[in-house]
């Protein structure tokens, strides 16, 4: 009897068309995606994981942030609660050894030049008052301590860009705490800082004059170049 045993790849090589051979009009049409180099691969891995670390840095810079601000805000707190055992007199003569002018700090504690005068004879003042005149003493150490600015009044009175007149009095007279203390530990830049205290401070104070210094070193005004 004859052998008719048939092998398995017989069989498939009978029953499935040979793809190379018989392609037909429809496989002509049908075209395969090109593969990505591998570089490119490669590339799109290191785009994706460097984009995530960027977010993830992102994230991070913004919960420090936050961090910072809680903890500085809780120093001076401390620092108002020790500097509060003072009597107003120390402390305002303590301002006025930093150089403050008392109109500066009649206007940081949100009274009149009088009332500032009263107290340094020793008039009694309000809770209120005397917890804004406590904190502000703080704020002063605070600055100092971690900053070393040894004429902090004048760190006070100076603009925070040429191109406003806006000073850190203005933040503090404001209320506006956590930016002036952003601004004082250096952790905003000064257009930032007014960007977040008046985001209409660039037209507020354009002006179409410039200050020139002549060649007497004197002072003078001219327009602006277009």
């Amino acid at each position: 009897m004859p052998n008719t045993k048939i092998s398995r790849h017989h069989l498939v090589h009978d029953w499935v068309p040979d793809i190379e051979e018989d392609r037909g009009t429809a496989a002509e049409s049908i075209t395969r995606p090109p593969v990505p180099p591998s570089t490119r691969t490669a590339v799109v891995l290191i785009t994706e994981g460097i984009g995530r670390i960027r977010e993830q840095a992102r994230t991070l810079s913004i919960s420090a942030g936050q961090a910072h601000q809680v903890v500085y805000q809780r120093e001076w707190s401390v620092l108002t609660q020790q500097r509060g055992i003072q009597s107003p007199v120390d402390l305002l003569s303590e301002l006025g050894e930093m150089g403050f002018a008392w109109r500066d700090v009649a206007r940081l504690i949100g009274v009149s030049v009088p009332a500032v005068q009263k107290w340094r004879k020793g008039e009694r003042l309000s809770g209120d008052n005397r917890y804004k005149l406590t904190s502000l003493v703080a704020a002063c150490d605070f600055l100092v301590g971690h900053f070393h600015i040894e004429d902090v009044a004048s760190w006070f009175e100076m603009r925070i860009t040429e191109s406003a007149p806006i000073t850190p009095i203005d933040l503090w007279a404001s209320g506006e705490r956590v930016l002036f203390f952003d601004y004082g530990t250096g952790h905003l830049a000064p257009e930032e800082t007014l960007d977040k205290f008046d985001p209409e401070w660039r037209e507020r104070y354009r002006t179409d004059f410039v200050t020139f210094r002549d060649e007497d070193g004197n002072l003078g005004l001219r327009m602006r170049e277009r």
